[in-house]
C-alpha cells in the first residue's frame, strides 16, 4: 500500500469515526457521559465483576486513567467497586442499577443510529465492511497492547 492510499484511509477513518458525533454529543448532553464512560458501562453489562486491569486494556488505556474513570461513575451512582473475595487488594466493579438502565437504553439508541448509517449499502458492501472494520480492530487492538507493553515495561524502569 502506498503513503496516498494510506492518507486517504486514514482521511476516510475520521470522517467514518465523525459520522457518530451526533449521537455522541446527544448522549453527552442528555446523560453527561463520555463515549469512554459508556464503552466502559457497556464492557460492565457484558460482563459484571471486571477488574480495573481488565477495563483499562479493553479501553486502551492506563489504569490510573480507569481509575479516574470509575471515580466519576461510581459518584453518579453508576457501578460500585467491591473487594475481591479470591483477592482482598483486588477490586471488582460491578453496574448499579441506574448504570445497567442507563446502558440498556443508550445501548439502543446508538445501534439504531449505527445501522441507519448503513442504510444506503448493500448486503455485500455491509458486508465488505463489516470485514474491513473487524480487521481494522484486530490490528487496532494488537497495536494498543504492544503500546500498553512498552509504556508498563518503561515505567517499571523509571520506577526502580
Amino acid at each position: 500500500m502506498t503513503s496516498s492510499q494510506r492518507e486517504a484511509a486514514a482521511t476516510a477513518l475520521f470522517r467514518t469515526s465523525a459520522l457518530l458525533d451526533p449521537i455522541r454529543l446527544h448522549i453527552w448532553d442528555r446523560e453527561g457521559l463520555t463515549v469512554t464512560q459508556l464503552r466502559l458501562l457497556g464492557f460492565l453489562y457484558e460482563q459484571e465483576g471486571r477488574s480495573n486491569a481488565e477495563l483499562a486494556e479493553l479501553l486502551y488505556v492506563t489504569r490510573p486513567s480507569v481509575s479516574a474513570l470509575l471515580e466519576r461513575l461510581e459518584r453518579g451512582g453508576y457501578i460500585r467497586r467491591e473487594v475481591s473475595p479470591e483477592d482482598r487488594r483486588g477490586i471488582r466493579i460491578w453496574l448499579e442499577e441506574r448504570g445497567r438502565q442507563t446502558f440498556t437504553s443508550l445501548r439502543g439508541e446508538l445501534r439504531e443510529y449505527a445501522i441507519g448509517l448503513l442504510d444506503h449499502l448493500d448486503d455485500k458492501e455491509v458486508e465488505e465492511v463489516t470485514a474491513a472494520l473487524n480487521k481494522l480492530i484486530a490490528s487496532g487492538r494488537a497495536k494498543r497492547h504492544e503500546a500498553l507493553k512498552q509504556a508498563e515495561a518503561e515505567n517499571a524502569t523509571a520506577d526502580r
